[in-house]
């Protein structure tokens, strides 16, 4: 499964190439394509992106401090939602709190750059797999494996990146309780920002169809249309009794269908239609009829 990891500046470009080499030691059918560095040269890159973005099933976007607000980003991470499910677009955050994310990225689900966050990234990663879906306890031994490596390289990429004036300032004045209160608040508007552009995910089109047929089937179940049934068996009885030559009285057949009226006006009121009621020589049919 082809996965496109996106980047902007020299620090999330390092990032990118970490887990590039990383996830196939984890899923080795995975294929993580870099542009920087899987662009065979001589190649317009442009052309090439589109490819990639196109074949690409799942999307990594490395978010760091300093490309947060990048148009690049931001632009890849649109193509990628619009060609691929948003649940397998994943920001991934390198120093940097959920908190801190703003504007486009926040319809996506992140993944923070700890074991268990990093553990989620990759299940979600094997589900998306068509083919070759490891067992979960195995790819859990798996990853517990390969995570030191992990871990050990985004701690030494830390230790070379110089420390941002403003970093860690997001919540700094709300103590940790606060800052921890905060990042639930987000985390419940970006959840709630991901339902109203997919609102299918809260009310399912199947489940609101079902619904609708259960409606139908209880208004069906009203007594009037047993009542509607039995009268038109009536009519259907008292005409199929007369002979061919025998003359019908007028008054007969008007009594007959102003029977009808009630239940077929019921009826067509509980669907909305607005049909004329039945006149007989400029008399209204059924008393209280509309």
């Amino acid at each position: 499964m082809k996965v496109f990891i996106s980047w902007s500046g020299d620090l999330s470009h390092k990032l990118a190439i970490i887990l590039r080499d990383w996830l196939p030691s984890v899923i080795q059918s995975l294929e993580p394509y870099v542009s920087s560095e899987d662009i065979d040269k001589g190649a317009r890159w442009s052309t090439d992106l589109s490819k990639e973005l196109e074949a690409s099933s799942y999307g990594i976007l490395c978010v760091t401090r300093d490309n947060v607000d990048a148009p690049w980003l931001n632009f890849e991470a649109g193509a990628l939602s619009r060609l691929v499910d948003q649940s397998r677009v994943s920001p991934f955050l390198f120093s940097l709190k959920r908190s801190e994310v703003k504007g486009p990225l926040l319809q996506f689900q992140s993944t923070i750059s700890d074991k268990e966050d990093v553990r989620k990234l990759v299940h979600s990663l094997n589900k998306a797999e068509e083919t070759g879906l490891i067992d979960e306890g195995r790819l859990d031994g798996i990853f517990d494996v390969w995570w030191p490596r992990l871990a050990e390289q985004l701690d030494e990429l830390k230790r070379q990146t110089p420390a941002s004036p403003d970093a860690d300032r997001s919540g700094e004045d709300l103590g940790p309780l606060g800052a921890e209160v905060l990042e639930e608040l987000l985390e419940l508007v970006r959840q709630q920002h991901r339902l109203l552009n997919s609102p299918e995910a809260l009310l399912p089109p199947g489940y609101i169809a079902h619904a609708l047929r259960q409606a139908d089937r209880e208004f069906m179940r009203h007594p009037v249309f047993r009542d509607l049934y039995e009268r038109w068996r009536e009519l259907a009885a008292i005409v199929d009794s007369l002979s061919e030559d025998e003359p019908v009285p007028a008054s007969l057949v008007r009594e007959l269908v102003a029977r009808l009226a009630d239940p077929i006006e019921f009826i067509t009121r509980r669907a909305g239609m607005r049909i004329p009621s039945v006149r007989f020589r400029g008399r209204r049919s059924p008393e209280g009829s509309e």
